[in-house]
């Protein structure tokens, strides 16, 4: 029986499972209800771009004061969130779009947003219309989300980068929820976090899935047409060390410590971190999920290309890649 285009079929030691990777570009995933639905399923997602364009400085320190009294407006960081206030009161507002003035720049604006999220909003309205006068636009980056949804296993990978910043959080129970690996001006920070308690916690919505965890990539190159290779290399690094396939003892001992000890590897010495860095390098893998998300991109990336494209075009934004820190 010829298997569908887009199924993906993975293989653990003793059992198979297929996971079915279904575009997701602009929906909602989450389902509320009563019986978890159990199905496997990956999905990949648009989930932001980012746009450099020209703007006199003094300008915007001028506007930034005046954009504060819109409603939808909230200072930031550096900078300003265009921001979507929730119908709940206890529910904090949904981020729209992120302004701010590139650092160390002059006459320039920066400005993340969703195009699948937000745009329907009065903030998303003043954010178009504030768009398509801004002279000069290019696009810099953009930042894509996988989805792994009813595949409780991924809870234990772990994105194995060094040389970087990396942060990591931890829920009441001690349990990982959230790692931040790489500086956002790096062009290569990845996030990895618990999307089912991000769900509860921030949005008070009860999600009828087994597990949800998110994966997202912020992706520059040369050209966007770069960008299958590029994830390809970041997804490498993601996996869970199989330290019970490992015959040497002492090894064995040394990726568990790594995988359960998140401060074990920042008290070794200069000289045992390159070893180390070197075994995780050779060491066996349990990374069927990060080859099936490599796989899942590849057969959208069409599909993700026409939509950036599409964004692009929309807002006159230059599609040759700019890269400003």
């Amino acid at each position: 029986m010829q298997k569908d285009n887009n199924e993906v079929l993975l293989s653990s030691s003793n059992r198979q499972q297929n996971i079915h990777p279904t575009t997701f570009l602009g929906t909602e995933l989450f389902k509320v209800g009563m019986n978890p639905d159990p199905k496997p399923a990956l999905y990949l997602s648009l989930d932001r771009l980012t746009v450099i364009a020209d703007y006199d400085t003094r300008k915007f320190d001028y506007n930034y004061f005046e954009w504060l009294r819109e409603p939808f407006m909230r200072e930031a960081g550096d900078g300003l969130q265009i921001v979507e206030e929730s119908k709940f009161a206890d529910v904090p507002p949904e981020q729209v779009a992120y302004i701010e003035k590139p650092k160390f720049l002059e006459d320039k604006i920066r400005i993340d947003f969703n195009p699948n999220h937000g745009l329907d909003s009065e903030g998303g309205a003043w954010l178009i219309k504030f768009l398509s006068k801004l002279p000069n636009k290019h696009y810099s980056r953009c930042d894509i989300a996988f989805d792994i949804v009813n595949i409780p296993e991924v809870e234990n990978y772990r994105v194995w980068q060094f040389g970087g910043k990396k942060r990591i959080y931890y829920g009441r129970g001690g349990a990982f929820e959230t790692g931040y690996y790489g500086s956002s001006s790096s062009g290569k920070q990845i996030r990895f976090y618990n999307k089912k308690i991000e769900q509860k916690e921030r949005h008070k919505k009860v999600v009828n899935h087994v597990s949800w965890w998110r994966l997202e990539l912020q992706l520059r190159g040369k050209t966007i047409d770069k960008y299958p290779d590029v994830v390809r290399k970041m997804l490498e690094s993601f996996y869970i060390p199989a330290y019970e396939l490992e015959e040497n003892q002492q090894t064995s001992n040394k990726l568990f410590r790594l995988q359960h000890d998140p401060d074990y590897y920042g008290k070794l010495s200069n000289s045992a971190k390159a070893k180390t860095r070197a075994l995780l390098k050779k060491c066996n893998k349990h990374n069927r999920v990060a080859l099936a998300l490599a796989d899942l991109f590849v057969k959208q990336f069409d599909r993700l290309e026409d939509e950036i494209y599409s964004t692009l075009n929309k807002f006159d934004i230059d599609a040759e890649e700019i890269i400003i820190l």
